[in-house]
């Protein structure tokens, strides 16, 4: 395992079948050459990583001649990262390449969900794969496709070369419905020679709490699917049928003042535990009552995460903002629970 203090940073791929990941991830093992990497992979040995000679193995790892340890997820994910920690390999960024079909909301449970992993990892980023091609067939037929989307912080629409800008233009927009918040760059073969994906650190508190801001201080992305649906004019194949819906969508809120501690973990514990098939993310700025500093808030399914931000100024007027990103969404109801816990 490795010999630092520090937490592991941990990078999750993912992507429907055939969107380009393995590819992808081959892209930043070559890019960041001066990481020690150990890759998991959920589909391993089907293509696996350009590693060359294998010049080592001890029970489903296999240390490749470019410096990089790689796994398969026979035992598990749990089972997989305590085999790592323990092993003899030295490594100091972890990649994941999840399955195609996969909700990637699993694999971020076990960093958010378990103490002994939450002591000895840290998530960097989730990259979802979109393919500029078949997104809109795949987005129609695979509910997975959307909530590898909606979790993801970086989104790379691959085989952008592939599609006319014009298509390419109405598919963002697409994207955009589901998960506006996300960083989203058009690349082409999974190049990121150009994009910044390590070490980006979307989850920490400093990048979700000007993440939040930005969004609920901005104007809401708002797109007529109607004419975004008949409008295909211009696309490459336009589908035989202009059906395509989805019911996610991101919706922003800002109170005022301190909440009630209690009142809030309380509601939010069962938000998750209830409603976890159609939250899919939270991400926050809190301001209760009693502590000095905003607590930066986030979630994935059924575990949320709180951490300590920036000391509030004398006098400033304390508020709090999330985003929720989900289908089925009361804007209404979450807004009147949001401010009946204000302490007055």
């Amino acid at each position: 395992m490795t010999n630092s203090t520090e937490k592991i940073p941990v990078t999750i791929l993912t992507g429907f079948l055939g969107a380009g990941k393995t590819t992808l991830l081959n892209n930043i093992v070559k890019k960041y050459s001066n990481k020690r990497f150990a890759v998991i992979e959920n589909e391993f040995g089907e293509v696996g990583i350009d590693g060359g000679l294998i010049v080592g193995n001890i029970a489903n790892m296999y240390e490749l001649s470019n410096g990089c340890i790689c796994c398969n997820l026979s035992d598990g994910l749990t089972q997989t990262l305590n085999n790592l920690l323990s092993s003899k390999y030295q490594f100091d960024n972890l990649l994941i390449e999840t399955t195609g079909i996969a909700d990637p909301a699993g694999v971020i449970d076990s960093f958010v969900g378990y103490e002994e992993f939450r002591q000895k990892f840290i998530i960097d980023s989730v990259i979802c794969l979109a393919d500029a091609q078949t997104y809109e067939d795949s987005a129609m037929e695979e509910p997975e496709v959307h909530r590898q989307l909606a979790v993801a912080d970086i989104i790379l629409l691959n085989k952008i070369e592939d599609v006319t800008p014009e298509y390419g233009e109405h598919i963002k927009k697409l994207i955009k419905t589901v998960n506006p918040t996300a960083k989203l760059f058009c690349v082409s073969h999974a190049d990121i020679s150009k994009v910044d994906i390590i070490d980006t650190f979307a989850y920490t508190a400093t990048n979700i709490e000007k993440l939040v801001t930005d969004f609920t201080n901005a104007t809401p992305l708002k797109f007529d699917m109607m004419d975004i649906n008949n409008d295909v004019s211009f696309a490459k194949n336009p589908a035989k049928n202009n059906s395509f819906r989805h019911s996610i969508v991101s919706e922003g809120f800002t109170i005022n003042g301190c909440l009630d501690e209690q009142k809030f973990v309380y509601w939010i514990q069962g938000v998750l535990q209830y409603n976890s098939a159609n939250v899919f993310r939270i991400k926050g700025i809190l301001s209760i009552a009693g502590k000095p500093k905003r607590l930066i808030f986030q979630s994935v399914r059924n575990f949320f995460l709180v951490e300590d931000g920036e000391e509030w100024l004398p006098n400033e007027q304390q508020f709090t903002k999330l985003v929720f990103i989900g289908k089925k969404l009361d804007r209404k109801a979450i807004q009147g629970y949001l401010e009946s816990f204000v302490v007055k």
